[in-house]
């Protein structure tokens, strides 16, 4: 029996749907972190929080549709660089410096390290999920 590979558009509505997912979800996180926790980080709001999750997602629904297509286990390949992508990502979140080389605000890490974790395991199961 041969598995029915996803169109461009089912991927990409996999993408949205685990990009909208991961976006409720870090924004809760970042509400309870910044209002629960006392953690202050003006450069993350509602509003980078959503496109962080969403723009990211989507194009993983669109390497995981390329990978699909044009190679016979992309979908194992597609979560094996998934997971690798999430904790390369983590580095970024323990910097002493931002990348417009200013100092990194306390809490930084504790504020976004989960927000990585959330988007890349949204990532992993949703996109395999709702591309269907």
């Amino acid at each position: 029996m041969e598995i029915q590979k996803p169109t461009l558009v089912q991927a990409l509505k996999g993408g949205l749907i685990s990009g909208v997912i991961a976006a409720i979800a870090n924004g809760i996180w970042n509400l309870i972190a910044q209002s629960g926790l006392g953690i202050q980080v003006p450069l993350i709001g509602i509003k980078q929080t959503t496109f962080a999750s969403i723009i990211p997602l989507l194009l993983g629904a669109l390497l995981f549709f390329l990978l699909v297509k044009f190679t016979a286990k992309g979908s194992q390949i597609f979560t094996i660089i998934a997971v690798v992508f999430t904790i390369l990502s983590l580095y970024g979140t323990v910097q002493p410096m931002l990348p417009d080389g200013s100092p990194t605000p306390e809490g930084f890490a504790l504020l976004t390290m989960p927000m990585h974790f959330i988007a890349g395991g949204v990532a992993i199961w949703g996109i395999h999920k709702f591309a269907k």
